[in-house]
């Protein structure tokens, strides 16, 4: 009897802990009403980040009802010229919290309550944390609208699950958001890089890609002949995921690589922090994004790399056989409906190179894991400990720069190697401008010859700052001040305008700082940062109607350069 019962009560544990499992997925509602159709995917590859939540498709508009997917309390709302734009964070009961960007508006008291704090900080950018139960949200309930605001490239929908403890984002598709995906992963490509000075592929110290083409309902490689490795040697891959009713190219949720059988590289994208959202610079091969815009992902670590979504590996997934033999390689791709796709191959490997290869141009070796220093004719740098994934043997070059730029263009290494911790960089200017001191600041030059803002001061004879890329570095000087361009004339009739617009920019340094007076009082200007607008909503809580009104406009940019706009209007 006793047995029985203990039967009984393991069951009815088993069901409970079954069960419970189940109502996770289904803890949440979907944010918007419409059928889920996603252009992104979480820990998508992205420019020095990795996405941190899933981006709704909205049908190339903004205005959508968006909804809190539980109950909860607003716990965080945020206005950026960039970034999210205008988000909103609402806390759950279940330990997570979700979030809501690049919103056109929010619900009207929340909106309301933005506005006024607004103008007490008279700024558009604000951080605000609401009381714990200021702003309820019921499941279902509409707390926003969807926009276009912040650094969105379009109107969409960007959705975030987070734990509420850790703020972590979490893989929103680890629960049934009704988004369907039917379709297996894309393997487009696998690369084969030697991973030292002595290693070979093919006989050459170069990467190595080889093309995929389908075999059986998954991927083979085009060529027939063996690649030959020597030495220690990394691999690629290009792939990518495509939901059902949407045509985007999304990211994928997980990759194994096997070699012989044996597991020897594993990611999958569950959560991951944003202090570590960085080294996605190290999980990909940079060099190919910088050069080609191309996002590969490697299947080998870097002593560097801290990503925590390596969830198991072998010699850090370096291939590194040192034998005459064939191996089998296969790696595999999954998406988070658990769709799969495989690519297999073989490799020859050599005990050692065919050929020994030359030594490359060098001017120092900074070790992995420590800080250096490097000092030349008109530059000193300072690298952290922090600053590389792997040693790097620095390449420095200078020459003659244009007649725009005050000095010599000193070249750090190059732009495919990526750098995670800014390092403090120092070039002493060849002309100096008396007065002119404070305009003075470092700019990274391209391939064409064109500068662009890097920051800096002038002090002690040097101009410094903190960067963090390698490429070709020279000093410049920023005079110009910024281009306002109002898109009414001078004392033209706006009554009636739900709003009206400046254009403001700056050529070289970019906007620093904005303020608007209205009849000489602080006026709420939003700054659309990526079309260079400021919006002005009109409304008579804060402007006296059918009057005639005085607006001044003071626009600086990062070096302090201003610029005064005044006008007239009625409204």
């Amino acid at each position: 009897m006793i047995k029985r019962n203990l039967l009984f009560v393991v069951a009815l544990t088993i069901a409970n802990l079954v069960g419970s499992q189940v109502s996770d997925r289904d803890l949440f509602v979907s944010p918007l009403g419409d059928a889920p159709s996603l252009s992104a995917s979480f820990a998508e590859l992205r420019s020095d980040h990795f996405h941190s939540g899933i981006d709704y498709r909205t049908g190339g508009v903004t205005g959508k009802d968006v909804m809190a997917v539980d109950a909860g309390y607003v716990y965080r709302i945020a206005v950026s010229p960039g970034g999210f734009g205008k988000a909103l964070y609402v806390r759950h009961p279940s330990g997570y919290s979700s979030v809501y960007a690049h919103l056109r508006s929010f619900r009207p008291d929340i909106e309301a309550y933005v506005e006024n704090r607004q103008y007490e900080m008279k700024s558009f950018a604000v951080s605000l944390y609401p009381q714990r139960n200021q702003f309820r949200v019921e499941r279902g309930e509409v707390i926003a609208w969807s926009g276009n605001t912040g650094g969105s490239s379009g109107p969409h929908l960007h959705f975030e699950l987070r734990d509420s403890a850790t703020e972590e984002p979490v893989n929103p598709l680890d629960f049934d958001f009704g988004v369907s995906d039917s379709k297996r992963p894309v393997i487009d490509k696998v690369i084969l890089y030697p991973l030292s000075r002595s290693s070979t592929v093919n006989g050459r110290n170069a990467s190595l890609t080889l093309k995929t083409v389908p075999v059986d309902g998954s991927y083979g490689i085009a060529s027939s002949d063996l690649p030959v490795i020597a030495g220690e040697t990394g691999v690629g891959i290009k792939c990518w995921d495509i939901f059902d009713n949407s045509p985007n190219r999304c990211g994928i949720y997980s990759l194994e690589m096997l070699a012989d059988g044996l597991k020897v590289y594993s990611f999958t994208a569950d959560r991951f922090s944003y202090s570590e959202s960085r080294y996605i610079n190290s999980h990909i091969d940079y060099a190919a994004k910088a050069s080609v815009n191309e996002y590969i992902h490697r299947l080998f670590i870097q002593p560097g790399n801290r990503l925590s979504m390596y969830d198991g590996h072998v010699n850090r997934g370096i291939l590194s056989f040192g034998d005459d033999r064939d191996h089998d390689i296969r790696i595999i791709v999954t998406d988070a409906s658990g769709n799969r796709s495989w690519v297999a191959f073989r490799l020859r490997s050599l005990p050692k190179p065919l050929i020994p290869t030359a030594p490359a141009e060098c001017s120092k070796i900074l070790p992995y894991g420590k800080a250096s220093d490097f000092t030349a004719d008109g530059i000193r740098i300072h690298f952290p400990a922090g600053a590389f994934y792997d040693t790097l043997f620095l390449i420095y070059n200078m020459r003659n720069g244009s007649r725009d730029l005050l000095s010599p263009v000193h070249s750090v290494h190059n732009e495919t190697v990526p750098v995670h911790d800014r390092y403090r960089l120092s070039v002493r200017p060849d002309t100096l401008i008396p007065g002119m001191e404070d305009k003075l600041c470092l700019a990274i030059v391209d391939s064409k010859g064109k500068p662009s803002y890097s920051g800096g001061r002038f002090s002690y004879g040097y101009v410094t700052g903190d960067v963090n890329r390698l490429g070709d570095y020279a000093v410049a000087v920023d005079t110009v001040s910024p281009v306002i361009k109002p898109s009414f004339a001078k004392g033209a009739n706006l009554t009636g305008k739900r709003l009206f617009t400046v254009t403001i920019t700056d050529e070289f340094s970019g906007i620093g700082s904005y303020e608007t007076m209205i009849d000489g009082q602080w006026f709420l200007a939003e700054y659309d940062a990526k079309n260079n607008l400021l919006i002005y909503r009109p409304t008579s809580v804060r402007l006296n109607q059918n009057a005639h009104h005085t607006m001044e406009l003071t626009v600086t940019d990062n070096r302090g350069n201003s610029t005064v706009l005044k006008s007239e209007f009625r409204w």
